[in-house]
């Protein structure tokens, strides 16, 4: 009796099942049923509902050759295309030589000096792009908020690092009143005032300073320790030499995993992720006081920043903005702070701001003083191999150290590794920065 009765459900289930994907595949919304009426010029594949061609018609669409994976396909083929020609088009004017990847050489690799970027993991199937980093936090987790909302970047993950140098202040000041509201915080001098609401009202107010400042590093750090090598691919392993210098810019030991390069020469100039005493250098390389003054002179003539403003009634009364407040009124007692309280939240939030620029900032001079011997030993170094490394601003320092302290700098032969047409661009800026000869240069592509 069991095993008719199961029988009979597998059935209703097999039978429920069909009628589901039938109804799936031909109704579109209101329970109406309708049938695919175009197939798809490339795969063949039957699309496009009743539904689909009247909203077409009523916006006087042309109606799809293609399903919607194959436009997807052709478009993402069209974009290669169009990077691939502005390639050509960047290459044929550069000044340098261009060679192949094939034709790097170490005239001697006692001599040689390797330089290790991000896209040397990335070339190795490892998922170490701060997109990556991104996908690992999550869409609805506190830190991704702050970095999307309090960071002033179009694509804070395009550029992480250097983006870190752009805390919204306006964002940060403009919730200060809020959160001060939100705890019911009274003047001082009233009998009632708490200090405790005060406190936790500003703690607020900054959370997404302490979130930068210490959920990020420890979120980065994890993240870092996960990381794990994908394949057993080497597709530099008739570049690398184990006699050659390297400086990794990367936390992660691949250099000596997937080619053996004893670890003794390997300088870890961002920190080594296996030294759980050291913490992982990670910030922008920006200067903040030229950061702070860029923001200053390109907001302090807005409307809304000025000393007096026109209210609804056409009154003029003191501004009372907290940005302008705490960054652009020039003599504090002639503030309309309206209560003691308020000032001192104001301006306590503008310090916690600037001390995050100070304390976001990557400590570079910190790490060339810890460094300075090895840089001094690259003193006799004649070729220098780039790998993978993206030449980005807040780096320029070490290279400017590397060059400070060589012996005939102008001998130095470059040969520096390119993947997209933001590469050579960069590159092209970098030997203007750095004044390196075109004619000691040869790019090649990874």
């Amino acid at each position: 009796m069991i095993g008719v009765t199961w029988l009979a459900g597998m059935i209703a289930l097999n039978y429920t099942a069909n009628i589901l994907a039938f109804v799936i595949k031909y109704c579109r919304g209101g329970g109406v049923m309708s049938k695919y009426l175009l197939k798809c010029m490339d795969c063949g594949a039957e699309f496009f509902t009743e539904g689909e061609k009247d909203f077409y018609e009523s916006k006087g669409l042309t109606m799809p050759k293609r399903c919607k994976p194959c436009r997807d396909k052709r478009r993402r083929l069209f974009e290669q295309i169009q990077v691939e020609k502005e390639l050509e088009g960047l290459l044929s004017t550069l000044p340098f030589k261009r060679i192949k990847m094939a034709e790097v050489t170490l005239p001697n690799p006692d001599t040689t000096l390797f330089i290790i970027g991000n896209g040397f993991d990335l070339m190795h199937g490892i998922s170490s792009s701060y997109y990556n980093f991104r996908d690992t936090i999550g869409k609805n987790n506190i830190l991704r908020f702050t970095l999307e909302s309090y960071i002033r970047a179009d694509d804070i993950w395009g550029d992480f690092e250097n983006n870190l140098a752009y805390l919204d202040r306006e964002m940060m000041l403009g919730t200060v009143d809020d959160r001060l509201g939100d705890f019911g915080v009274l003047d001082e001098d009233d009998d009632d005032f708490s200090a405790a609401d005060f406190f936790a009202a500003q703690e607020t107010a900054v959370s997404p300073v302490f979130i930068l400042t210490q959920d990020l590093p420890q979120r980065f750090r994890g993240w870092i320790d996960g990381l794990k090598a994908n394949g057993c691919s080497k597709p530099l392993k008739d570049i690398l030499n184990h006699n050659s210098r390297y400086i990794n810019f990367n936390y992660t030991e691949f250099l000596e995993i997937n080619y053996e390069i004893p670890q003794e020469n390997i300088l870890y100039i961002h920190g080594d992720r296996r030294n759980r005493n050291v913490e992982l250098v990670l910030g922008h390389g920006h200067d903040t006081d030229e950061v702070f003054e860029e923001w200053y002179h390109a907001n302090k003539n807005r409307k809304e920043f000025k000393p007096r403003l026109r209210g609804r009634k056409g009154r003029y009364y003191n501004n009372d903005n907290p940005v302008y407040l705490g960054y652009f009124l020039n003599d504090d007692t002639n503030g309309n702070w309206k209560s003691q309280m308020r000032y001192d939240a104001i301006n306590n939030t503008v310090r916690m701001i600037e001390e995050y620029y100070e304390n976001s900032a990557k400590k570079t001079n910190d790490v060339l003083v810890t460094n300075q011997q090895y840089f001094k030993s690259l003193e006799g170094i004649k070729d220098i191999v780039v790998i993978g490394h993206s030449l980005s601003v807040v780096d320029y320092p070490y290279f400017k150290e590397i060059i400070k302290y060589h012996r005939n700098s102008n001998g130095i032969k470059w040969q520096i590794s390119w993947h997209s047409p933001d590469d050579i661009r960069r590159i092209t800026t970098f030997l203007s920065v750095m004044k390196i000869p075109n004619k000691n240069v040869a790019i090649f592509r990874t």
